[in-house]
């Protein structure tokens, strides 16, 4: 399916055990979050959507109405470009300067970048590089998809909760994940980060000395399996992610690096709940709207 950009209204948690509704084109009052990506202009393709880490640059042709909507909201001056983030439920955000946003009335901050909700994505970006997979019947596996600027970082506290964390702030999900933390705590035996990118799909960057004894093994084969299958099947753009992550979390070393294991979908741990951090400090959206980007 040919991705687009849908008219939804969502439903966004606050503080006081409370939740807003929200429209295609109001100011979003969670956090400023998801999978990083820009609408630019191509010299060789147009106006495309852009994931980039340093040197690693893929386009694709953008989810339909989304330039549109952003032209319409005053992104950029109405030209539309710029960055925009995908969260874990599919939500697509971007941030407007308060001087060209018709609706600065209604944003917890009326000057500066103010996040704004676009809709919802529909289908698939179609990159060539699988950021939805599908691994029948295997309980864990490589993640080889993007695994920079992408997907929702959270991490597990001490206490066994989701947090979402920027700067100096920390907001708790509005749910109890206890089967992913659970799955998580089979691979990492302390409190670290976890990824959900737009799909559901999870992945941990495991150091290899905090793999509990009783999984070590399993971890190295599973390794040694999917470097075979990258291998056999042509995989270089998967191979070369992973072995960026290696060499980026070993120092440059990377014997050393934190494999990126994908640990499942959503779908299959608790309900399919999908995390949502609610924001409980306003001086939050002071600080976000200080800049454009901002948020992971």
């Amino acid at each position: 399916m040919s991705a687009q950009l849908a008219d939804k209204t969502i439903s966004v948690p606050i503080a006081g055990d409370k939740d807003v509704s929200i429209e295609p084109g109001q100011p979003y009052p969670g956090p400023y979050r998801g999978s990083q990506y820009s609408i630019v202009d191509s010299r060789n393709h147009g106006t495309v959507i852009e994931w980039k880490y340093n040197d690693l640059v893929v386009h694709v042709k953008p989810p339909s109405g989304l330039l549109d909507r952003m032209q319409s909201l005053g992104k950029s001056r109405g030209s539309g470009r710029g960055s925009i983030r995908i969260t874990a439920d599919r939500e697509v955000l971007t941030k407007i300067n308060g001087d060209a946003y018709k609706y600065t009335h209604q944003a917890p901050v009326s000057s500066g970048w103010i996040p704004v909700y676009l809709g919802k994505l529909e289908g698939d970006l179609d990159f060539d590089i699988e950021n939805d997979p599908s691994f029948p019947d295997r309980d864990l596996w490589v993640w080889s998809g993007f695994s920079f600027n992408h997907g929702e970082r959270w991490s597990v506290s001490n206490d066994d909760r989701l947090i979402w964390t920027w700067q100096n702030h920390r907001f708790y999900s509005a749910f109890e994940h206890r089967d992913l933390i659970n799955k998580y705590a089979k691979y990492r035996r302390i409190a670290g980060r976890l990824y959900i990118n737009e799909h559901g799909h999870v992945y941990v960057n495991v150091p290899r000395e905090e793999v509990p004894p009783g999984e070590a093994e399993m971890v190295k084969q599973v390794y040694d399996e999917w470097r075979r299958h990258a291998n056999s099947n042509g995989k270089r753009a998967a191979k070369r992610l992973v072995e960026r992550r290696l060499k980026v979390t070993g120092d440059g070393d990377p014997s050393k690096g934190h494999l990126p294991l994908y640990i499942g979908h959503l779908s299959e741990f608790d309900d399919g709940t999908v995390p949502k951090p609610v924001v409980t400090d306003e001086g939050y959206y002071v600080d976000a709207s200080r800049e454009e980007a901002g948020g992971y």
